[in-house]
């Protein structure tokens, strides 16, 4: 292992998606212009994901309730 690989160890983590999705999410990517790569979209996604999922301690994110009405429907 060389100076430079030791001291990037732990940095980052390298993880896999199905080609597809990656393909897809490129796309989007080069339509939109806002993201610069793939890392930097996943990166976005994860961060998001985590703050909807772990909201900071004291404050809940409100979940809307949907309800059905069967009458609605006829």
């Amino acid at each position: 292992m060389t100076e430079e690989e030791k001291s990037n160890k732990g940095k980052n983590k390298i993880v896999s998606l199905p080609r597809r999705l990656a393909e897809d999410i490129q796309v989007l990517i080069d339509e939109s212009g806002y993201w610069l790569d793939l890392d930097e979209f996943v990166r976005e996604g994860a961060l998001e994901k985590l703050r909807k999922e772990r909201p900071p301690p004291g404050k809940s994110i409100p979940v809307p309730i949907l309800a059905f009405d069967p009458e609605e429907k006829r």
